[in-house]
C-alpha cells in the first residue's frame, strides 16, 4: 500500500530495535517491509538502516548459516530499489555485489538457490555492458517450484518480463505468447485479493493482453487487458505507488481499442475517460522518474487521436507539449524508460500540427536514430524522408532513407519464425527501398547507387536464407579472419541444430545463436577488407555475375519511377520512365488480378462477364506495353521482332512493387505483330539481384545428384473436390521424356518423402496444385497427398546442385500485395534454396494449359542442361520456357492461357 510517514517512521524504529536483537526471521522481515516501502515510494533514505540492520544480524550470525544467503539477496533488492529512482553506478555496484555474494552460501538444493540466481541474473542485465538475460536461469527458478505461492508468481512474472522484452526487440509473437502464459498462471497460482503484489500481477497480465491486441489489431484481446487493468486499478486506494503505472497502462489500451472500433461516440467517449486517465497518470508521476517518458508519450498520442475525433486543434498542442516534456525527461533521467521513442513521437506529431512547416518535425525524426532500437528507427527514417519530401527538401530526404534502409536488414531478427518476420517487415517495408532508389536518383545520385539502395532493403528474407544456405560469404573471411570464420561457421551449425519450437529452452538457444551471429558479423566487417561482408552485392560483383544478359529493374515509387539497367562492362542505365506512376501501376495491377481471378474461379462466369474480364486483360497489357516494356526495348535497342524465326536476345526482368503481379513478358499490343514483348525477347525473371549467379553450385556437390524426381499429386485430402485429370498423364509424359526420370507413386506422395528426394536429384517437376497466401507469403504451398511443402519449408532446405524445378502448379510465382519486394513465393524459395533454374506460374492455371506446356516445354529443352557451359544452359532453360509460352499462345492466344507461364533463373 501507499507509505505514509509514520509508516516509514514505524519501519526505521524497527529497524533500529532489531540491529541488536532481532533473529534472522524478524531481521528479514523487516528488511523486506523497508524495501517494499522503497518500491512505493518512500524516501531514498531508507535504504542505509536496511542495510546496517541486515550487516549487523549477518555479523551475529555463523559464517554458514544459510541466512547469510537470503540476508544478502535483502541487501541487494535494497539497493536495486535505490539504482531504479537514482540511475547511480554506485548503487547497481552494490546491489550486484551483494547478490554475488549471496549465490556463493547457495548451491543445488538449498531454498534460495533458484530465487537469488534468478534474482542475480537479473541484476546483472542493468549493467551497461550486459548481453541478454540469461532465460535458462529464470526458468530453472520457475521449474523448480516454491513452497510460497507468492514467490514462485515472482519467478514466473520474471521470466515474462524477459520474454516480453524479446518480443519487443523482436517481435516474436511465439515469446508475447509465452509471456502471456506465465502471467495468467501466476494469477492463477495465487490470486488472493489482499496480497500486496496481487495489483501488480493483473497489471503485468493486462499489460502483455493489451501489447498483443495493440500489435495484433484484435479488439478481444484489448479488451481482455482493459478488464484486468481495471480490476487491478479496483485494487488500489488513492496515493498508492502503482496507480500511475496502472492509470496510464489502462489509457493506453482504451485507446488502442477506441482506436479499433473506429469513428462514433462510443470510441470518441472511451478515449476522452483514456485521456483524463493518462492525466492524472502524468500528474503523480516526477519526470525524474523511469516511467515518465512512457507515460508521457501515450498520453501525447492518445491526445492526437482524440484530435483527430474531435477536431480540436488544442488537444493536438497539449500533445506536442506533452511529448516534449516526456523528451526533456528522458534526456535528464539516466534510467528513463522508452526514451529512445520520444524522437519519433515529437516528430509524428508536429507534422501532424505544423504541415506547412514541417522542419521541426523532420529534425526530431532525424534525431530519432541515435540509440533507437532498430524497428523504431526505420519507421522514423521513413516517416522523417516523406516529410522532407513533401516539404521539396530532396537532399534530407535521401539521407533520411538510406540511413533507414541500412538499419532495414536488421530489423528482421532470424531467430524468428518467418511468418513473423513477414509481420514484421509489412508494417515498415511495403515501399521503404523503392523510394530510397528513387530519392537518389532525384537528388543526382548515380544509378549505381540508387540500384545499391534497393537491393540493401528488398527481398531481406531470401537474403537471410541465402546466408544460411552457402558458406561460400565465409571464402574471403577465412583469408582475412580465419578465427571469425570458423566461429561463425561453428554458430551457424549449432543454429541449424536447434528444435524449431515456439517455447523453452529451444527457443531461448535459437535467439542467443542468432544474437551470436550478429555479434560476429558486426566484428567480422569491423575487418579491413570486410567492410561489406553480407551487405548487398556491389554493382561491381553484380555486372559480372549478370554476364552479357542485361538485366532490366523496374523501380515504382510515389518520387519517380525507372528502368535501371544492369549488364557486365557498362555503367549502370538509368531509363526514366515518365509514362508510369504508383497510382496507375497499382490500380492496374487491382484490375488485373482481379480479372484473371473472375476468369479461373469455379463456376467459371458467363459469355458476357468473361468477355469484360478478357478485355480488362488486353487493356492492362496494352497498358503496360507503353508504360513500361516498349520504352525499356528501345533504351535496349530492340526495336523489333526477328524477321528470321532467329530466337530473340535474351532479357532477365526484376520488378518491384506492384509490377511483381504483371507478366511483364506478355506485354503487348493485342492487335500490333510483334508489339509484344514475348516476340521480341526471351524473358527470364529474377526475384531480387542478390540471386544473379547463385545457385551454380556444380551437380556433384556435398550430396552426388542425378536424375529427375517427378511429383504428381492428381487426388489430394486437402482439395477433395478439385482432382487434377491430367496429372497423372503430365507425370508419365516427363518420365517417358526424360532421362532417368523417375515419379514418385502418387500414395506416396508426403513431404518426407519430397524432401528426401530433393537432396538427391539433379531436376524436379511437380503436378499438382499450388496455393499462394497473399498476407502470409512463407504459407504458400504446394499440395501433396495429405499435407503441404511450404515456401517456409522449403527456405530452410539446401537444394544446391539442383539444376532444375518445374513447378506446374498455381500461382507458384505470385509474390502477393501486402510484401511485393520481398518477392517471396514457391520459386524464389527454391532459388533461395540453391535450385539453379526454377519454372512457375504467375496466377491459376488450367489442367489442359498446364499440360500442354510441360509437353512443349520438355520438347523445347531436349536434354536435361546439366553439363556443358553454365551460360549455354541458363540460355537454354530459358529458350525452352520461351519456345513452350508461344507454343501455347499459338494454341490459345488468351493471355489467361499462356501468359502465366515464367523461367526465373
Amino acid at each position: 500500500m501507499a507509505v505514509s510517514k509514520p509508516d516509514v517512521d514505524g519501519l526505521l524504529a524497527a529497524a533500529r530495535r532489531m540491529r541488536d536483537e532481532g533473529t534472522p526471521e524478524e531481521c528479514a522481515a523487516v528488511a523486506e517491509a523497508c524495501n517494499h516501502a522503497m518500491d512505493a515510494g518512500a524516501p531514498l533514505s531508507i535504504t542505509q538502516p536496511t542495510v546496517e540492520l541486515l550487516a549487523a544480524c549477518r555479523a551475529r550470525i555463523g559464517p554458514d548459516d544459510q541466512w547469510q544467503a537470503d540476508l544478502l539477496g535483502l541487501e541487494s533488492v535494497a539497493w536495486h530499489h535505490r539504482y531504479r529512482r537514482t540511475g547511480v553506478d554506485e548503487d547497481l555496484r552494490r546491489a550486484t555485489e551483494a547478490i554475488d555474494k549471496a549465490c556463493t552460501f547457495t548451491g543445488p538444493g538449498d531454498r534460495s538457490h533458484h530465487r537469488l540466481r534468478a534474482q542475480q541474473a537479473l541484476i546483472h542485465s542493468l549493467r551497461p555492458d550486459a548481453g541478454a538475460v540469461p532465460l535458462d536461469v529464470l526458468r530453472e527458478a520457475v521449474e523448480a517450484g516454491d513452497p510460497n505461492p507468492r514467490n514462485h508468481a515472482v519467478h514466473m512474472l520474471n521470466l515474462a518480463g524477459q520474454l516480453n522484452l524479446r518480443y519487443l526487440a523482436t517481435r516474436d509473437f511465439s515469446a508475447l505468447d509465452e509471456a502471456i502464459d506465465l502471467a495468467e498462471r501466476a494469477l492463477a497460482l495465487d490470486d488472493r485479493t489482499d496480497d500486496d503484489d496481487y495489483p501488480w500481477r493483473l497489471l503485468w497480465a493486462g499489460q502483455l493482453y493489451a501489447q498483443k491486441g495493440h500489435d495484433t489489431g484484435k479488439p478481444p484481446e484489448l479488451k481482455k487487458g482493459v478488464e484486468l487493468l481495471q480490476k487491478a486499478v479496483a485494487q488500489l486506494p488513492p496515493g498508492h505507488s502503482f496507480l500511475p503505472g496502472l492509470l496510464n497502462q489502462l489509457g493506453a489500451t482504451m485507446h488502442a481499442h477506441a482506436r479499433l472500433s473506429g469513428p462514433g461516440a462510443a470510441a470518441r467517449s472511451e478515449l476522452t475517460v483514456a485521456v483524463h486517465m493518462m492525466r492524472a497518470a502524468l500528474r503523480m508521476t516526477d519526470p525524474t522518474v523511469p516511467d515518465y517518458p512512457t507515460f508521457a508519450s501515450n498520453l501525447a498520442m492518445a491526445l492526437a487521436g482524440l484530435s483527430k475525433q474531435t477536431g480540436d486543434p488544442s488537444l493536438l498542442d497539449e500533445a506536442v507539449e506533452t511529448a516534449e516534456k516526456g523528451s526533456r525527461a528522458s534526456a535528464a533521467g539516466p534510467t528513463a524508460r522508452d526514451a529512445e521513442t520520444l524522437g519519433p513521437v515529437v516528430g509524428l506529431l508536429r507534422s501532424m500540427r505544423d504541415r506547412d512547416d514541417p522542419t521541426a518535425a523532420i529534425e526530431a525524426l532525424s534525431s530519432g536514430f541515435d540509440g533507437s532500437h532498430r524497428l523504431d528507427a526505420v519507421m522514423a527514417g521513413q516517416l522523417g524522408a516523406g516529410l522532407a519530401a513533401r516539404a521539396g527538401d530532396w537532399e534530407t530526404a535521401a539521407r533520411l532513407i538510406r540511413r533507414a534502409v541500412d538499419l532495414l536488414p536488421h530489423a528482421a531478427s532470424e531467430a524468428l519464425s518467418v511468418e513473423d518476420r513477414e509481420k514484421g517487415l509489412s508494417t515498415m517495408a511495403t515501399s521503404l527501398a523503392r523510394d530510397a532508389c528513387a530519392l537518389v536518383l532525384r537528388t543526382g545520385g548515380s544509378a549505381d547507387r540508387a540500384l545499391h539502395s534497393l537491393e540493401t532493403g528488398r527481398a531481406t528474407l531470401v537474403a537471410q536464407a541465402l546466408a544460411r544456405r552457402s558458406d561460400a560469404d565465409l571464402d574471403p573471411v577465412r583469408e582475412l579472419a580465419p578465427g571469425l570464420a570458423e566461429r561463425m561457421r561453428r554458430l551457424r551449425a549449432e543454429l541449424a541444430q536447434v528444435e524449431d519450437v515456439p517455447y523453452g529452452p529451444a527457443a531461448d538457444r535459437r535467439h542467443r545463436l542468432t544474437d551470436d551471429v550478429h555479434e560476429v558479423t558486426w566484428r567480422i566487417r569491423a575487418v579491413p577488407g570486410l567492410e561489406d561482408y553480407l551487405r548487398a552485392p556491389g554493382t561491381d560483383a553484380l555486372r559480372r555475375r549478370a554476364g552479357a544478359v542485361p538485366v532490366v529493374t523496374l523501380n515504382v515509387s510515389e518520387y519517380r519511377c525507372d528502368a535501371l539497367v544492369l549488364r557486365a562492362g557498362e555503367e549502370t542505365g538509368a531509363v526514366a520512365l515518365s509514362g508510369l506512376t504508383l497510382h496507375d501501376a497499382t490500380e492496374n495491377v487491382r484490375r488485373f488480378t482481379t480479372a484473371t481471378y473472375e476468369l479461373n474461379r469455379w463456376p467459371a462466369p458467363g459469355p458476357v462477364a468473361a468477355k469484360k474480364h478478357q478485355q480488362v486483360v488486353r487493356d492492362v497489357l496494352a497498358w503496360l506495353w507503353e508504360s513500361v516494356a516498349q520504352p525499356v526495348l528501345s533504351a535496349l535497342g530492340i526495336t523489333s521482332a526477328p524477321h528470321d524465326g532467329a530466337l530473340p536476345p535474351r532479357v532477365r526482368w526484376s520488378a518491384t512493387g506492384p509490377l511483381t503481379l504483371l507478366p511483364l513478358h506478355a506485354a503487348g499490343l493485342p492487335d500490333a505483330p510483334g508489339a509484344c514483348v514475348v516476340d521480341r525477347v526471351v524473358s527470364s525473371y529474377t526475384p531480387t539481384l542478390r540471386l544473379l549467379g547463385e545457385a551454380r553450385s556444380p551437380a556433384a556437390g556435398p550430396i552426388r545428384r542425378a536424375g529427375h524426381l517427378v511429383v504428381p499429386v492428381p487426388r489430394s485430402s486437402l482439395m477433395p473436390g478439385r482432382p487434377l485429370e491430367n496429372a497423372g498423364k503430365e507425370a508419365a509424359h516427363v518420365v517417358s521424356t526424360v532421362p532417368g526420370a523417375l515419379s514418385l507413386p502418387e500414395d506416396t506422395v508426403s513431404a518426407l518423402a519430397v524432401r528426401a528426394g530433393l537432396r538427391g536429384t539433379r531436376g524436379v517437376h511437380f503436378a499438382c496444385h499450388g496455393q499462394s497466401d497473399a498476407r502470409h507469403p512463407s504459407r504458400s504451398h504446394l499440395v501433396l497427398r495429405d499435407e503441404t511443402l511450404t515456401v517456409a519449408d522449403l527456405m530452410r532446405q539446401r537444394l544446391d546442385g539442383l539444376e532444375l524445378a518445374v513447378l506446374s502448379a498455381c500461382s507458384t510465382a505470385h509474390a502477393g500485395e501486402r510484401l511485393p519486394d520481398e518477392v517471396l513465393h514457391l520459386t524464389s524459395a527454391f532459388r533461395a534454396a540453391g535450385a539453379r533454374h526454377v519454372v512457375g506460374t504467375l496466377w491459376e492455371t488450367g489442367d489442359r494449359s498446364a499440360a500442354e506446356f510441360t509437353k512443349a516445354f520438355y520438347a523445347s529443352l531436349g536434354a536435361l542442361p546439366y553439363d556443358g557451359d553454365p551460360g549455354t544452359a541458363d540460355d537454354r532453360v530459358a529458350a525452352a520456357v520461351h519456345g513452350a509460352v508461344q507454343q501455347v499462345r499459338a494454341r490459345q492466344p488468351s493471355p489467361r492461357a499462356w501468359a502465366p507461364f515464367v523461367h526465373v533463373g
